[in-house]
């Protein structure tokens, strides 16, 4: 066996800062509950979810607060043994203190507690061992004879369930058969015992104070045989060992107290922690193994220390390896590791030793761009002064003295044909085919000059990356891409997935481009940050990303679509924090060479196990309105270590509950993430959240269950939610007895009002309906009189226009005006219209409102024997079925007036015949009415109708179409016919109507 050293291992402190009672951790166990229970050495109890701790002091009921060993029993208790004040038992709620009084051997130095399989205690101490069963304890002592050690230190159940006992006075081991002892008369190098585990093998590994460790073989643990011991080899033998653990892949974990931590691995190797490679604590006081891997460290004075992900191991405990500046990584034929950064010049790694090449030398510049290797094994390197090339062990310079086109390189990459390709910062690109260079001037054709990345792809293409956009080579040709579709210009990298896909990063975002479009992917798609710095794609097909804030993994589907982002930063092992430019490199092995702001980073994909361990949910509290409660004072029933009550029924008023809770994932704490629901209040589950927390206000009365549950940093869900049903009483004023009273005194009340009012409702009634008679005849009388006032009224209305008439036609003999003559005409005609309206108001049976199409017929009738013309008039006559009250019937009356008279008179002059148009509709969707009236005759100018000085009877129809609130227009046909637009009248709608 060989003890590994040199690269530095994944360790994760949690001190006092983090809220951890005292920086030195004794005693680690954990529960059925999946908490860590921690013992300080001053502290007192400690209960650790991953995230937070919960501390527990002498205050609370402990015992005493320097805690030496902690174990939990068959029944979900926590046991702890102090220093001095005996030991403590704790059911969650509350704390018991046990002492001498109780039967313990000592008060003081109490060193160990241990509940074994059957479920009693055993409490060694500097005078003995006590044990603890069905409610009693008993004491066995050296001066009883019955070989037990006094100043016991460890206390161990082996596969058999057989006891054993190690002390200052070697080993007691006891089995249902037998008890004897095994000191250094029986081969021991010393009889200080202070560790003993079983390995995979059975057996047992027994760790000494001051000597080391040694394995007592399996078969020879027999009191009438020879017992076997066989060394550690490169195990020291000056150890203080402390503790002894194996971890789920079955290696052995040996604590000392003073010189570190070793593991043995399954291939014999030793690895040591120590400050040389991560572990900085000096001294270490205890291991522990939790159900789901984690190795947890108790130190003397660096608090606790968790060993979790070893898939990152770090470089950066190395002069070299440890740089900020590695932006290039590569592994020669030799497997050494090369890495070369911007001003520290190059850097080989041969996996024990450190060889840098800087300009004192040989390099021509210490700021080198790139490192790659070509077929034959060759290392090309460019840097800011020309091209080195290393071969058997010796450095070449390219420069244009000698043949290279520019001394400013910065992107290489080898092509299929085992050609050298070589970007420049002003925009040149060179294929070198070993033997001349070729040049490919592409400064008119790319975006930018700084040639960042330079990729060959699966079909021979190469992509051209640069700090302005992308191009490709294809043939010999450039083709262009519409760079307006990418979410930022600074191109920093180039890979292809295995289903042909191009992606770039970015300094916003990822890219990928499947040929035909470019699909962009940031944070809000799942990655760390959308600062990238490189991209890769693996041999498993994954495409690595780089950020400012982390490494992404993103794992794609069969269809090549994105199927999880998967984040590493500190909390999962990645403590690089940001990448650097284009430095990732994969070996043969598969392991994935990373440079960071930290240094030098190797990630092993083997070591790297998804975390199939779903979390350990709790419901943890339950709150009233905010506050936290005394569930005690509810109910007597809680359950165990939550307190929370069974069965709860809360009265009406009790309605704002906020329910807390949390899980625990010990790989991961920060991952996990919840979901809840409240049945049947909730249709659906919650969004996906990190809150812990669920608040419903105003909840109604009746049964409830509340649902939460979590899923790890690998989206593991528990298989099982946790559920918590509660009830929320009615109001007694919402019982079904207080309506079933309510009802019974609401029909016998009512039954007494009815019973009363029936006998007053008949005598009112007789005295309503002789009234309601009078009134009757009364308002029966009053409407005939006032539809007799109303039709002498139109008929007076009526007589008076027709005498007005007369008038007008007897002054129209006093002159030969026949301009004057045809006024006295026109107003007669207008008179006659009106006067109709009121013949027909006082002839109809419905004095509000007037037929229409009657109304109009009449009135054409009449017009044409006014105009008695030498023509044959025919009537168009469309005409639905509307009334019209009389302040809308005689601006229409007039407005028809108008047009048919200047029609007679004007339109069908040397006509035979001719056409009168009228058509009136209703738009019930629109609420409009339509009114075209017309001829088919000669026609009106048109520059009339527009103009604001028209004819006279123009301005009477415009005149009258605005007393109606309407729209008129000249239609485009033959003759001249009007369109008049208008709504009924809203300030009174019975004044019109829609038959």
């Amino acid at each position: 066996m060989e003890i590994a050293l040199a690269q530095n291992y994944n360790f994760e402190y949690y001190n006092v800062a983090d809220g951890l009672p005292q920086a030195q951790v004794n005693a680690i166990t954990q529960d059925s509950r999946g908490y860590l229970w921690l013992g300080t050495a001053g502290g007192g109890l400690s209960k650790f979810d991953g995230l937070y701790f919960t501390n527990y002091g002498e205050k609370k009921g402990l015992a005493g607060d320097i805690i030496n060993s902690i174990c939990e029993d068959k029944e979900g208790n926590i046991w702890s043994a102090s220093s001095w004040g005996g030991i403590t038992r704790f059911d969650g709620r509350r704390f018991l203190a046990f002492t001498k009084k109780d039967g313990l051997l000592s008060d003081n130095d109490n060193k160990v507690i241990f509940c074994d399989q059957s479920g009693k205690i055993w409490i060694g101490s500097e005078k003995g061992i006590t044990t603890y069963a069905n409610g009693s304890f008993k004491n066995y002592t050296k001066e009883q004879k019955n070989h037990l050690n006094s100043k016991v230190r460890i206390i161990f159940e082996d596969s058999k369930h057989n006891i054993w006992i190690g002390g200052d006075e070697g080993i007691t081991f006891i089995s249902k058969k037998d008890t004897f002892q095994i000191t250094t008369e029986n081969g021991l190098p010393s009889n200080s015992i202070s560790a003993i585990y079983e390995d995979n093998n059975g057996d047992f590994l027994i760790g000494f104070k001051e000597n080391g460790a040694i394995r007592l073989l399996n078969g020879s643990i027999d009191n009438k045989k020879e017992f076997q011991f066989k060394s550690i080899p490169s195990l020291p033998d000056y150890l203080n060992i402390v503790s002894i653990k194996k971890d789920k892949d079955h290696n052995i974990w040996i604590g000392s107290e003073n010189n570190g931590i070793y593991v043995i691995k399954k291939d014999k190797l030793i690895i040591r922690y120590s400050d040389t490679n991560g572990f900085k604590s000096k001294y270490t006081k205890t291991l522990f193994i939790d159900k789901v891997g984690n190795i947890w460290i108790g130190t003397s004075g660096d608090g606790l220390v968790k060993y979790t992900n070893e898939a990152f191991v770090y470089y950066n405990n190395m002069e070299g390896l440890k740089s900020s500046l590695i932006f290039r990584i590569c592994k020669d034929n030799e497997n050494n590791i090369w890495t070369a950064s911007y001003g520290d010049g190059l850097t080989k790694y041969d996996g024990k030793q450190i060889t840098r090449y800087t300009t004192e030398n040989g390099l021509p510049s210490n700021k080198v761009f790139s490192i790659i290797k070509d077929k034959t094994g060759t290392l090309w390197i460019s840097t800011r002064k020309g091209l080195l090339k290393f071969s058997n062990n010796q450095f070449k310079t390219f420069n244009t003295s000698n043949g290279l086109p520019s001394n400013s390189l910065t992107a290489l990459m080898v092509d299929k044909k085992n050609n050298l390709w070589i970007g420049t910062r002003t925009g040149e690109v060179y294929k070198y085919n070993h033997s001349t260079f070729t040049t490919y001037d592409l400064k008119d054709k790319l975006t930018g000059l700084f040639i960042q990345k330079l990729f060959e792809d699966s079909k021979g293409n190469v992509w051209v990356g640069t700090r302005e956009g992308v191009c490709k080579i294809k043939d010999e040709k450039v083709i262009h891409f519409n760079t307006s579709e990418f979410c930022n210009l600074y191109i920093e990298d180039i890979t292809e997935d295995i289903h042909g896909n191009i992606w770039f990063a970015t300094a916003r975002c990822i890219v990928k481009y499947d040929g035909l479009d470019f699909q962009t992917i940031d944070m809000d798609d799942g990655l760390s940050s959308k600062v990238t710095f490189f991209i890769h794609s693996d041999k498993k097909g994954n495409i690595w990303v780089g950020t400012n804030n982390g490494l992404d993994k993103i794992t794609l589907n069969s269809y090549g679509q994105i199927k999880q982002i998967k984040n590493y930063h500190v909390e999962e092992g990645f403590k690089g924090i940001e990448c650097n430019s284009r430095a990732i490199y994969e070996d043969n092995e598969s392991n994935l060479w990373i440079g960071t702001v930290n240094g030098l980073i190797k990630y092993n994909p083997k070591k790297d196990k998804n975390n199939v361990f779903e979390p350990v949910l709790h419901l943890d509290n339950i709150k009233l309105y905010f506050e936290d409660v005394d569930w005690l004072k509810h109910n007597k029933n809680l359950t165990k270590w939550d307190n929370l009550p069974i069965d709860l029924s809360l009265d009406y008023d009790q309605n704002h509950l906020t329910f807390e809770f949390s899980a625990i994932n010990l790989n991961f704490p920060k991952g996990v993430h919840y979901s809840f629901k409240l049945v049947p209040f909730d249709k659906d589950w919650y969004q996906i959240t990190e809150k812990k927390s669920a608040t419903y206000s105003n909840l109604p009365p009746g049964n409830y269950t509340f649902y939460v549950k979590a899923r790890n940093n690998d989206g593991v869900w528990n298989q099982t939610p946790i559920a918590y049903s509660f009830s929320i009483k009615s109001p007694f004023w919402k019982t079904w007895w207080f309506y079933l009273i309510i009802s019974i005194v609401t029909l016998y009340i009512l039954y007494q009002l009815a019973t009363y009012k029936e006998r007053n409702q008949l005598r009112i009634s007789k005295e309503l309906e002789e009234k309601v008679k009078q009134r009757t005849l009364l308002i029966e009388t009053q409407m005939a009189e006032k539809e007799v006032l109303l039709k002498e009224i139109h008929h007076r209305v009526k007589n008076n226009l027709q005498v007005i008439n007369s008038l007008l036609s007897i002054q129209a003999n006093y002159t030969d005006d026949k301009r004057a003559l045809a006024l006295f005409d026109e107003a007669k005609n207008r008179i006659r219209s009106m006067a109709m309206i009121h013949e027909k108001m006082y002839q109809t049976g419905d004095l509000a409102r007037i037929d229409f199409q009657d109304y109009i017929t009449d009135l054409i009738d009449d017009l044409i024997k006014t105009y008695s013309i030498n023509c044959e008039i025919s009537l168009n006559k469309k005409i639905e079925d509307i009334r019209f009250d009389i302040d809308t019937l005689i601006p229409i009356g007039l407005l028809i007036n108008e047009v048919i008279s200047n029609a007679l008179k004007y339109a069908f002059r040397d006509k035979k015949e001719g056409e009168i148009i009228i058509h009136l509709s209703y738009n019930k969707k629109e609420k409009e009415y339509t009114l075209i009236v017309g001829d088919n005759g000669s026609g009106m100018d048109k520059e009339i109708f527009n103009s604001e000085e028209g004819s006279l009877g123009m301005e009477l129809i415009k005149v009258f179409v605005d007393q109606i609130d309407g729209k008129i227009t000249l239609q485009k046909t033959e003759g001249t016919v009007y369109e008049v637009k208008f709504h009924p009248r809203e300030n009174n709608p019975s004044l019109s109507q829609h038959v």
